[in-house]
């Protein structure tokens, strides 16, 4: 199909689901962002086209999760028209304003009020001559340290501001720039198509103002950080200075970084003029419930079998916190040796030889060195014959009062113990730790039981307090509201109704004994 030139006007709903392609679109590359000195949307309304699919963005130049109340919506598929509101600039690439706080990237767009973009340049093309090496760096002002060597000629189409440096965007590459103070000269001067964002305080001179010594990032007031990041260099209002956790941080009061419970660490920071503040609150003292070690050697950490990791080692004078000390039958040895738990790890171990140091609560083994050996050695025939025992007793456990009139959650857990005991007998590779605690849980499950019958003077004539007490037992044990259960014909029959209609009558004897 030839494409028709005059675009289509439909509406955003339509346009941002599965519509089909109005016409066969060739890929094409946006005209670079226009000069500008601000980074606000240009008033221009207009129809764009899209040559690719395109994502649609946030403000900030984030993909949004969600437009207009749909996932679906997020996505604009090639080929598609839809009405633009401006242009706007953000991290340095061009963007179209469609409405609703939503953008998407010129790089997308194949036509522009029905005609054809093409790349150029805000000036043509520019070429920059480098005068000494220069690392490549991203929209972000990070360098994977790639470089371009002296005296190397590149073409650019941008100038801009990244932080407080300006850089000149790599023609044809949306995210890749060279710092204007490596460049000697251009054969055509751009200007920055952004404002150079202001590092002064918005707090008058006698407030607290931080100036960082390093890239840091915002905290919030319990430690927590979304990365977000202030920049080496930039000067920041602060208000209070306290403690969160083991470490000093700085409260920002400044409305250049808008929002409240923002902190940043004190070891950030370098400069600080005006107000001198002290720490609003004291230094939290070790938690005296947790225990702290401090290895005396570079040491590995080993697995729950007492096996060293090698690609996994703390250096001699690493402090960490534990929160057990127990026996671990090694191998290699032939012997239980002692191990700390690491808080910080569930499976990791370090050997107590290592440990030079120990604070907090002290910590006693919660194993023995015999039971650390059971845990690695496979059950044998007379290991399981208590655990055997038990099994064999299970068909009039399930046929006694003690099981039946119990209550549902009791018998539940018995069920499962004894099914996983079951297993544990049946497995060849069980170890004698597991038969041990197979038959522990059994135990414990068989004497929860505690179903029995309510003791009365004669079946035949109940009072209402022992009929009252024999519904609450019936519930009980058929796990059902007291409610369901009623007695009828003198307290001669006892039936349940199910939410069906359906009624069961029971045997009151199965309830009630007259034996003391």
């Amino acid at each position: 199909m030839k494409f028709n030139h005059k675009l289509m006007m439909v509406s955003a709903a339509v346009l941002l689901g599965t519509s089909p392609i109005v016409g066969s679109v060739q890929a094409t590359t946006v005209q670079a962002a226009k000069k500008s000195s601000t980074n606000k949307s240009a008033s221009k309304k207009g129809t764009i086209q899209f040559s690719h699919n395109a994502y649609v963005y946030d403000k900030n130049g984030k993909r949004l999760k969600k437009y207009m109340g749909d996932a679906k919506y997020t996505k604009i598929v090639k080929g598609i028209s839809v009405k633009y509101s401006g242009k706007k600039t953000i991290n340095g690439k061009l963007y179209y304003a469609i409405g609703n706080g939503a953008f998407v990237k010129a790089g997308n767009v194949g036509y522009v009020d029905g005609k054809k973009v093409t790349t150029t340049t805000s000036t043509a093309q520019v070429t920059a001559t480098i005068k000494r090496n220069a690392y490549i760096y991203d929209a972000n002002g990070k360098t994977n340290k790639k470089k371009i060597k002296k005296n190397t000629k590149v073409t650019v189409d941008q100038l801009i501001y990244i932080g407080s440096k300006l850089y000149y965007r790599i023609s044809g590459q949306s995210n890749q720039f060279i710092k204007s103070a490596n460049v000697a000269s251009t054969s055509t001067t751009l200007k920055p198509v952004n404002s150079k964002p202001t590092q002064k305080p918005s707090k008058p001179t006698d407030a607290t103002v931080i100036t960082l010594s390093r890239n840091a990032y915002i905290y919030d007031g319990q430690g927590n950080t979304s990365k977000k990041l202030v920049k080496k260099g930039q000067q920041v209002t602060v208000d209070q200075l306290q403690y969160i956790g083991s470490k000093l941080y700085y409260r920002i009061n400044d409305s250049n970084y808008p929002g409240k419970d923002q902190w940043i660490k004190k070891s950030n920071v370098g400069v600080v003029i005006g107000t001198q503040l002290k720490p609003a609150n004291s230094q939290p003292t070790a938690d005296a419930n947790s225990t702290l070690i401090t290895l005396g050697r570079d040491s590995h950490v080993y697995d729950a079998q007492g096996v060293a990791q090698a690609t996994n080692t703390f250096p001699k004078g690493y402090t960490a916190r534990v929160t057990e000390l127990r026996y671990i039958w090694v191998a290699a040895d032939n012997k239980a040796e002692l191990f700390y738990a690491l808080q910080s790890d569930k499976n990791g171990f370090i050997k107590d030889d290592d440990v030079s140091a120990l604070s907090g609560a002290k910590l006693s083994p919660v194993n023995t060195p015999q039971s650390a050996q059971e845990a690695i050695t496979v059950a044998t025939v007379t290991d399981k014959s208590d655990l055997q025992t038990a099994l064999n007793q299970d068909a009039a456990v399930k046929s006694s009062d003690t099981y039946k009139l119990a209550a549902k959650s009791l018998r539940d857990a018995y069920d499962t113990a004894s099914a996983a005991a079951g297993q544990v007998n049946g497995s060849q590779t069980a170890t004698v730790s597991q038969v041990k605690d197979a038959l522990a849980k059994l135990t414990t499950a068989k004497s929860a039981l505690n179903g029995k019958k309510v003791t009365v003077v004669d079946l035949n004539n109940l009072t209402m307090a022992e009929a009252s007490q024999i519904v609450q037992l019936a519930a009980s044990a058929n796990n059902v509201d007291a409610s369901a259960v009623q007695f009828s014909n003198n307290n001669t029959i006892l039936t349940i109704s199910g939410t069906n209609g359906f009624q069961q009558t029971l045997n009151v004897a199965d309830y009630a004994t007259t034996a003391k």
